[in-house]
């Protein structure tokens, strides 16, 4: 694949950041039945954009009886997932050296997009972000790529696209893209064409 004609997209969680456990199934662990209510609800609205994540978190720290207040449940949410695969980030740095253009392709509401690319530093990995709440759209819904695609304004076939679920990949495959599973930075290497070759 010429760099100069594609695009790389990136999914974050399990991908670019893997921490040893996402602090969203700590909570639907130790309170099932109100987290489900709040990451289908609440939550995919503040992950399309359509409302700000800490108007929500009153009520829901609230009926966690969690003694923390909003903003400080959002920075220990926030900081427990602080974890870059910094494996992968070399390979993606060598890519781009190679002149790939990269973005984030991930469903996020808009407090973590920033904390992610300020804090955890992918503002200096990447060239830009198409989190869903910025899109208006979630993985693995169609509208999702459609919209990413447009906005990119090059053909489905010459975005490449990795992603740890099978669900946005075989959705991102359906949309045109050249979309891989990922499990290790060693097969991403691999793929991409990152792989040492001995003499």
């Amino acid at each position: 694949m010429n760099p100069q004609t594609h695009v790389l997209l990136l999914d974050v969680d399990g991908v670019l950041v893997t921490p040893p456990e996402f602090f969203g199934t700590r909570l639907l662990r130790q309170a099932p039945e109100l987290s489900r209510a709040f990451f289908e609800g609440p939550f995919l609205s503040a992950s399309t954009g359509r409302s700000d994540l800490l108007d929500h978190l009153p009520d829901f720290v609230s009926a966690l009886g969690s003694p923390l207040s909003p903003a400080e449940f959002l920075r220990t949410w926030l900081e427990s997932e602080h974890h870059p695969n910094l494996a992968l980030w070399a390979s993606v740095r060598r890519l781009k050296e190679r002149g790939w253009r990269v973005y984030l392709a991930t469903n996020q509401e808009r407090h973590r997009t920033t904390y992610l690319l300020e804090v955890v530093g992918l503002s200096d990995l990447v060239d830009g972000e198409f989190a869903s709440c910025s899109v208006g759209h979630r993985k693995p819904h169609a509208p999702y790529y459609e919209e990413v695609t447009r906005r990119l304004d090059i053909a489905p076939s010459r975005i490449v696209f990795w992603d740890d679920s099978p669900t946005n990949v075989v959705a991102a495959r359906q949309a045109g893209w050249t979309a891989h599973e990922y499990d290790s930075a060693a097969s991403f290497e691999r793929i991409m064409g990152l792989e040492e070759r001995g003499s």
